[in-house]
């Protein structure tokens, strides 16, 4: 189950990648892509910390809840990144 946690990640991983190098093409100057950029970085470090809270906990559950957490929030800031162009 944590190896398919793991896949589905990844493939939401590359597909939030490709809308992030989108969305840095379509932003409207530098001000607004060098912002992104940050937000980006910021982003990744949340999640990461905020999932290692799930991994951090008792039992074998824990990985699993790390493991989803990592999953539904790098599906939702894909979806995010990709509804950028579209507002």
């Amino acid at each position: 189950m944590v190896e398919c946690l793991k896949a589905k990640t990844a493939q939401w991983d590359k597909r939030m990648n490709v809308a992030y190098q989108q969305a840095l093409k379509d932003a409207a100057g530098d001000k607004q892509r060098e912002q992104l950029r940050t937000a980006q970085r910021l982003w990744i470090q949340y999640r990461d910390a905020n999932c290692l809270y799930y991994d951090l906990g008792e039992g074998t559950i824990a990985r699993l809840d790390a493991g989803e957490c990592m999953r539904s929030m790098t599906e939702a800031r894909a979806k995010e990144l990709e509804n950028l162009g579209h507002q």
